[in-house]
């Protein structure tokens, strides 16, 4: 184990390849969960926790992390699968339960699982949409399934939607600061996000800024959107797609990411002229650099309504002041 956790931080050097990884791990039931390990920043035993009086029964408690203060979610609670084992606190007996770390949003949260496996490889190409009755059967969370050369299903999970699920922002909240840009009203975006929870915040902005929008659930099919616009663009006897103004991306997606979605339209000439901004609730400089070496035109940090509005207005309108965190 502490190999596995001594070399998470060097595995994003897959984006850009449409490969990434899965740290697979379980529950305590008999399904395989998975966390693409762009998200993880670390793994260990559970540590100590100190409960939280009155706090959502999916909380179990808080860790302290080198003095961070971590909020620790119970997953096998939060998909409806039962509550943790008392004593063990997920664990089977015998076995110790382990804390998965994640970033989202620039904050930190645990996820207490009962088994942590091991990392496993694969093709972006290789992960699917799931099934609605897998969907419905795990409260929504899982966003994309792939499977094992054994045979068995791993259920890959969406941090948002369990996260959301527990502590929903409101919509007063989420689009704070957001302002109308009166040069945004004829413009269209095509968008790309595997999360629910991310599609309909997107979705919602954009109707604040009176922009209209096509939409994409897999980075695979919002290839596919965009080559039918370029072909249109073809038969209509222009050399590039009017149609659309930009692009929203995010970098984790079922069937193609985000990097290797950016490297495809800049390789298209019909294309290439259009701003495209990667989206990602992770933080950090290693992707803004990475989206800038495959042509991204800015990285915008997942979800950040008043920053997505700014950015949108700086790159579609020429007279605009530019705005920090510019990739």
């Amino acid at each position: 184990m502490s190999t596995l956790i001594n070399e998470i931080d060097a595995r994003t050097r897959l984006a850009g390849a449409n490969q990434m990884e899965l740290l697979l791990f379980k529950l305590g039931t008999n399904e395989i969960f998975g966390i693409n390990v762009f998200k993880v920043r670390e793994v260990m035993k559970l540590p100590e926790l100190t409960q939280i009086p009155e706090a959502d029964s999916r909380i179990v408690g808080m860790a302290n992390i080198r003095g961070i203060m971590v909020p620790v979610v119970g997953l096998k609670r939060s998909l409806g699968l039962g509550s943790e084992n008392e004593g063990q606190v997920g664990g089977a007996p015998g076995t110790h339960p382990y804390l998965i770390v994640s970033e989202y949003n620039g904050t930190l949260q645990g996820f207490l699982v009962a088994g942590v496996d091991r990392i496993i490889r694969f093709s972006w190409s290789a992960i699917k949409t799931p099934p609605a009755i897998v969907r419905e059967n795990n409260k929504g969370a899982v966003t994309a399934v792939t499977m094992l050369e054994d045979g068995r299903m791993v259920l890959i999970l969406d941090v948002e939607k369990v996260l959301n699920d527990i502590c929903p922002r409101s919509d007063d909240e989420v689009f704070a600061g957001m302002v109308p840009a009166p040069g945004l009203k004829s413009k269209c975006m095509l968008f790309a996000d595997d999360s629910s929870v991310a599609r309909t915040q997107i979705r919602k902005a954009l109707e604040r800024l009176e922009m209209s929008y096509i939409m994409a659930t897999t980075g695979g099919e919002a290839w596919k959107k965009l080559e039918a616009l370029a072909e249109q663009a073809t038969a209509e006897g222009k050399e590039r797609v009017d149609q659309i103004h930009c692009i929203l991306s995010d970098i984790e997606m079922p069937e193609m990411d985000g990097f290797t979605l950016t490297k495809h339209i800049r390789a298209d000439p019909r294309l290439a002229h259009l701003p495209v901004m990667l989206h990602s609730s992770l933080t950090g400089a290693c992707n803004m650099e990475k989206g800038k070496a495959v042509g991204a035109t800015d990285y915008i940090t997942k979800f950040d309504a008043k920053m997505l509005g700014e950015k949108l207005a700086y790159h579609l309108d020429a007279n605009k002041t530019p705005v920090s965190n510019a990739a």
